[in-house]
């Protein structure tokens, strides 16, 4: 069988393995041994006949493919009845083990996850009215992690029902995470809707103060901070879809086929850069009014930027300049940042001299006041750049002659952009003609 070429040997071993070759005669276990030797035997051929993979035809792949699951989920079936064996007899803790510990060690192929699912429905299989449970699994192609899920959320509900009521609901959800037609989301709304008609008021109230307790944002940086990162854990379903909203919406959308004929460049995002990007317009947008316009400066940033940077600055009209300031807490920023933020935020910007002398304090940036906001909206109605579908609520007020340069915080000197869009004006220096009916951007 091995001289032939791959498709013929895959087809033939993927023949035997379907079709089953057990013993005629034997014990029960001389019977098993038999069957999971030549399995074995069988699978290890197929894996060197997959490795002729391309001389395969594409009838011969999805054939292939259809076959070997057909012998895995034989195999996952025999393993969760040994698993059940297991549980029955109490093999585990005659060796001084817990369930899942004991299949853990002999199942090292499995994840954690997969071993605890394995363990539960071994356990529960002991109680005769999970039986609709087991035989979903074993016999009509329920995953072992969805029934692990339903046999958790069982286990929740079983204290408030009768026995009656619970053996319905084990087959009300054994029959769904059975049905084909349902997907994981389904069966997570089936979950939630037993739960709330099943739990009495008190427990989902304790659920959510629990819930609500375990509310947490914290930084998970690398230690030489090189990456940083903010972690959130959500302890509210509201606080959650909220954010989930966010990360949704229009704001994170790749760029429209009018703004890449507009820009003449790619949008060059991720969809993690874009979801990025759409939340922190959300969060620097927090301190706007209910018309979108901002009561309160989006940041007031202390920066320190020596003269001869600044002068380098002010020298170049592209501002690439080299050089950068410093927070007061010691974070770099570059000048082209500072240049950047002064925009909209509340820059107390520090010029120093030599050993660190300070020469001039400067003023506060005045920024786009309510009621100048309030007519941006009105002439831009959103982001400047043709083709950014961005609206006005969520758009900085961009000084088309840059601050630093002498610009003026004039409705003449201003316009709406959203923050990519702001960002890349920046970096790429574009310049814009403002006039009482719009802004036209010189993009060419």
């Amino acid at each position: 069988m091995h001289a032939t070429w791959g498709g013929e040997l895959l087809r033939t071993t993927m023949d035997e393995v379907r079709i089953g070759s057990l013993p005629a005669v034997g014990l029960p276990g001389e019977v098993f041994a038999g069957s999971v030797r030549q399995a074995g035997r069988e699978a290890t051929s197929a894996d060197l006949a997959a490795r002729d993979a391309a001389r395969l035809q594409d009838t011969e792949v999805r054939v292939g493919l259809g076959l070997l699951t057909f012998a895995c989920q034989a195999l996952l079936h025999a393993r969760l009845r040994l698993a059940c064996e297991v549980a029955e007899r109490g093999l585990h803790t005659a060796e001084g083990f817990a369930l899942v510990d004991w299949l853990a060690l002999r199942c090292p192929d499995l994840d954690q996850g997969s071993v605890r699912d394995l363990g539960r429905l071994a356990t529960a299989a002991r109680e005769g009215v999970h039986a609709p449970l087991l035989t979903a699994v074993l016999g009509r192609g329920m995953p072992l992690a969805r029934a692990g899920r339903i046999h958790r959320a069982l286990a929740r509900v079983r204290w408030p029902l009768s026995p009656e009521e619970y053996a319905a609901a084990v087959q009300l959800l054994a029959d769904a995470g059975s049905n084909p037609l349902f997907e994981d989301a389904d069966i997570a709304r089936i979950i939630a809707e037993l739960l709330r008609a099943c739990l009495p008021e008190k427990d989902h109230e304790a659920r959510r103060k629990a819930q609500h307790a375990l509310r947490d944002v914290h930084e998970s940086s690398l230690a030489d901070g090189s990456v940083k990162r903010i972690i959130m854990t959500f302890g509210d379903d509201a606080d959650y879809e909220a954010v989930r909203a966010i990360l949704r919406s229009p704001l994170a959308a790749p760029a429209s086929k009018e703004e890449l004929e507009a820009t003449g460049e790619e949008d060059p995002r991720t969809p993690g850069n874009r979801r990025y990007d759409a939340f922190m317009t959300v969060i620097r947008r927090g301190v706007a009014g209910t018309r979108g316009q901002p009561t309160t400066p989006k940041a007031m940033l202390l920066v320190t930027l020596d003269f001869e940077t600044l002068k380098r600055q002010l020298a170049q009209s592209q501002g690439n300049a080299p050089g950068c300031g410093a927070t007061l807490d010691g974070a770099s920023v570059s000048a082209e940042t500072i240049r950047r933020l002064a925009c909209e935020a509340d820059l107390v910007p520090m010029v120093l001299g030599g050993a660190g002398e300070v020469l001039d304090q400067g003023r506060r940036h005045r920024l786009v006041t309510p009621g100048q906001r309030v007519r941006l909206a009105v002439r831009d109605r959103g982001c400047t750049i043709p083709g950014c579908t961005v609206p006005a609520t969520w758009c900085d007020a961009h000084h088309v002659v840059p601050w630093s340069h002498g610009g003026r915080s004039d409705l003449s000197n201003y316009a709406l952009l959203c923050p990519r869009h702001h960002t890349w004006v920046h970096e790429t220096g574009r310049t814009a003609t403002v006039s009482a009916s719009g802004v036209t951007w010189h993009l060419l």
